[in-house]
């Protein structure tokens, strides 16, 4: 039975934890008073509000969330607990995932605390359906992306485009079980990183690792390893402002060349 009032499910990441770690839980109350209970002895740094969804089926959104990353990787720090190593931006799009089949879904983004659109007693449409502006500036992008990318042969010969979404990344097949290129755009962190995803095999992971100085000279850029309790992969960075569209057709450029560049690198080790 649902709920008579609404009530909130969120995510909070915080300072002091590792990257991509969030905590998703569900509250009856302002968000912004949840987070600042859990402001205690047990963390060192304040939790920082990513963004909510107001539902009456608040109860029954949060198991799905929780389920629906335990089902597509085993990201939960620990099994008893609402912590996950998953990008904030990742549960987001599982958030916009669920809204979009709730009636009374109402999803806010925040930046420093505060919401994105500030006038949350009149929630704009596009909003209420999970549709933020952040995923139609992102679909926007990777729809340039596919359009531009009959104009660059080199890849166009190497990879098939996959349908835009208004995700913060675009996958690409290399015709390897081991691996495949990861591309993210992301808005909120104004970046660029381009790599590889590994599902599962930390052993073709690790030797990929003792041959970074080698990976790093073909591919032209700085690689951080992250390696997580199941899936593994490396990326490069670029800075990137997602809303100065003049910036676009570099950052374009930049990830169709650094795609060329670590399919070709990887084709020694895979």
């Amino acid at each position: 039975m649902n709920n008579k009032e609404p009530g909130y499910v969120y995510i909070l990441t915080n300072p002091s934890f590792r990257e991509d770690w969030v905590k998703i839980g569900k509250s009856s109350r302002p968000v912004d008073v949840r987070s600042k209970e859990l402001d205690n002895t047990a963390v060192p740094l304040p939790f920082e509000i990513f963004a909510t969804m107001k539902t009456t089926k608040y109860n029954e959104v949060e198991k799905l969330v929780h389920k629906t990353i335990d089902r597509l990787t085993d990201l939960r720090i620990r099994q008893n607990r609402e912590f996950f190593n998953v990008a904030p931006q990742m549960a987001l799009d599982i958030f916009r995932d669920i809204a979009m089949a709730i009636d009374d879904a109402e999803i806010i983004e925040y930046e420093s605390n505060q919401p994105i659109n500030p006038d949350t007693d009149t929630i704009d449409k596009s909003v209420r359906t999970g549709v933020s502006d952040t995923s139609k500036i992102q679909l926007a992008f990777w729809e340039e992306f596919n359009a531009r990318a009959v104009n660059h042969a080199a890849f166009y010969k190497e990879f098939s485009l996959r349908k835009a979404n208004p995700q913060h990344w675009y996958d690409l097949s290399v015709g390897s079980s081991e691996y495949h290129i990861c591309l993210t755009a992301s808005r909120q962190k104004h970046e660029l990183t381009a790599g590889i995803y590994v599902s599962s095999n930390k052993i073709f992971f690790h030797q990929l690792q003792e041959h970074a100085e080698e990976l790093e000279k073909e591919i032209g850029g700085k690689i951080e390893w992250r390696e997580a309790s199941k899936a593994c992969r490396f990326v490069i960075y670029r800075p990137f402002d997602m809303d100065e569209k003049e910036q676009w057709q570099d950052a374009l450029k930049w990830l169709y060349d650094i795609s060329i560049a670590i399919k070709k690198a990887m084709k020694e080790y895979a």
